[in-house]
């Protein structure tokens, strides 16, 4: 799964990997949920040290097909209220029992606790599943009180894309044995939610108010949020947001909408824009130098790429589920492959079916495979720098872009 995601994703950073608690340590892990399935297995490919075990809407489970592979990955049903079961509560309670048990063993729970997954790069309100699975825990055995929970925020660059930017951000573990009320040996919803969605909220970016969100979407996309080093100032700035009055948003999106009105937003993407005409991303020369070796390497898993992205579009609607569906497709699909075409390679090659004659072909798609996704990702940066470029040489464009950019930054200089 780490090396699914590490090819359909470029990892640009884990800050706080010493926040990742001893395997010793009962652990929940908790994040923004934005991308689908993807989103465990980004989870999982970070906290590599323990089995991670998930908490899964039940709808998805209905398919036996689905429901195979769902429990193959350690992920669980949590039955929700659109589920409309009468007895929604009692499983619940029956599936909080089973993760309390398995936290008992070593094993680590994963929870997205806003309930649901959205393609948007805010929070909403938490839900109570994760106090409900602390108390179980706390009822089967009196020693979890060490339990602690990791709170991790998710960062894509642009999620349904091949190749695009991917940062982590882990926050300090919230202690269980601090929240306890010692009278009953429970911890109540609101004693645990309020400390989450701080600790939530520090490691991911949560664009307030919702109600703007696409007002304040493309200026949050050119700070470059995977790219940056400085978290606790970007982090600052867009805090911000949310104290911008109502009159004040509204200039912000006239800004915007004279903005698209150039035709900037279909010629370029915001984060290749950047900020300012210095922040256009350095070329890379030496790239062209080493296309001959990506396309030798890359060519012969060209064509499974091709399908697999075909199939997505046609039969995935939601954008959550595209790089999710990608990265599953191509992580059943390509071994198949390489070896499936490393049969007539070795035959050709040494005159039979040896062993090491397969097993070389298939290491060499295999690994030049990665190497090609490696150059393909330098690649569309160079392709962004170059309409980036080009837009910023546009007065027009220029124009309407700074102006947007100042508005935003003008409002939320104010609210210091």
């Amino acid at each position: 799964m780490r090396a699914s995601v590490t090819r359909f994703h470029r990892i640009q950073g884990v800050d706080g990997f010493e926040n990742i608690t001893d395997p010793k340590t009962p652990t929940i892990v908790v994040a923004n949920h934005q991308n689908g399935l993807m989103d465990p297995l980004v989870l999982v490919s970070l906290v590599n040290n323990s089995q991670v075990h998930w908490l899964t809407r039940a709808d998805i489970f209905y398919k036996k097909l689905t429901r195979t592979i769902l429990f193959s990955f350690n992920q669980m049903p949590i039955y929700r209220q659109r589920d409309r079961l009468s007895d929604a509560r009692e499983r619940n309670a029956k599936i909080f029992e089973i993760c309390a048990e398995r936290l008992r063993i070593g094993a680590r729970m994963g929870l997205f606790p806003e309930g649901n997954h959205r393609a948007m790069k805010s929070l909403r309100p938490l839900r109570r599943g994760v106090s409900d699975m602390v108390n179980a825990s706390l009822k089967l055995d009196p020693s979890m009180r060490q339990l602690q929970i990791l709170p991790v925020g998710i960062d894509y660059e642009e999620m349904p894309s091949f190749r695009r930017r991917l940062r982590y951000r882990i926050g300090t573990p919230i202690k269980i044995d601090a929240l306890v009320n010692p009278e009953t040996n429970a911890v109540s919803p609101g004693d645990l939610l309020e400390p989450l969605k701080i600790g939530m909220d520090e490691v991911l970016v949560n664009i307030q108010p919702e109600k703007a969100y696409d007002t304040l979407l493309p200026y949050v996309q050119a700070m470059r949020t995977t790219e940056c080093e400085d978290w606790s100032t970007t982090k600052s700035k867009i805090d911000r947001f949310q104290d911008v009055d109502e009159q004040t948003m509204a200039r912000i999106q006239d800004a915007l909408e004279a903005v698209k009105s150039t035709g900037l937003f279909n010629f370029v993407r915001t984060e290749d824009m950047g900020m300012t005409p210095q922040s256009i991303r350095k070329s890379r020369y030496w790239l062209w130098l080493l296309a001959p070796l990506a396309f030798a390497t890359g060519i012969s898993s060209f064509p499974v790429s091709k399908w697999i992205e075909s199939q997505v579009q046609k039969r995935v609607k939601d954008p959550c589920f595209i790089s999710t569906s990608k990265a599953a497709a191509g992580m059943v699909l390509f071994p198949f492959y390489w070896l499936l075409i490393s049969l007539p390679i070795a035959y050709i090659a040494t005159g039979a079916i040896a062993f090491t004659a397969v097993m070389t072909s298939y290491m060499f798609h295999l690994l030049g495979s990665r190497f090609a996704g490696w150059w393909y990702g330098l690649y569309l940066d160079e392709i962004g720098r170059k309409k980036a470029r080009n837009a910023w040489a546009d007065q027009g464009m220029s124009k309407a872009w700074m102006t947007y950019l100042e508005a935003v930054d003008n409002a939320t200089q104010t609210q210091k």
